[in-house]
């Protein structure tokens, strides 16, 4: 009797025994599985290619235009305007320059004017094409402005 009560209690749990409730079902063909859509799978952010990284093809607008077209607090990030200039100052052995010389040569030296984002004043720095060269810093996002003699933008860009 002992004999047949220990079967009837093996076969009592094992018809008792369910299946693990983490286990998954096999669906034919994948159906009833949850497919994420594409539109919100993960897409890389666009960025500014580093080639025009300050975004000067926006204002490519002001070539051509005056100085005073340029409304340096409406522009972005840091800013640089470039333009030809002599040096004013007269030693014992210069002359006064002869502007209306046709031979003359063009200015020998840069008035740069840089700018920090929110800047509103600056001071200007006149820099020899040598000295600005060498000690250049090609800061790829700062925006450039070069003039030339008269004034006008002749090109806009970066570094």
């Amino acid at each position: 009797m002992i004999r047949f009560l220990v079967l009837v209690g093996i076969l009592t749990l094992t018809a008792c025994q369910t299946t693990p409730r983490n286990a998954q079902r096999g669906f034919p063909n994948g159906q009833g599985q949850y497919v994420r859509p594409a539109y919100l799978n993960p897409a890389p952010v666009p960025q500014i290619p580093p080639v025009d990284a300050c975004q000067s093809q926006l204002y490519q607008g002001l070539v051509g235009q005056p100085e005073g077209a340029i409304y340096i607090p409406g522009l972005p990030g840091m800013k640089r305007v470039l333009k030809p200039a002599f040096d004013e100052g007269f030693g014992p052995d210069d002359e006064f320059p002869n502007v209306d010389d046709p031979l003359r040569l063009g200015p020998t030296m840069i008035q740069v004017r840089d700018y920090l984002p929110g800047q509103a004043l600056y001071a200007p720095s006149i820099r020899t094409p040598g000295s600005l060269l060498s000690a250049a810093d090609f800061e790829t996002t700062r925006l450039t402005i070069q003039l030339d003699e008269a004034g006008y933008v002749q090109e806009v860009r970066c570094g």
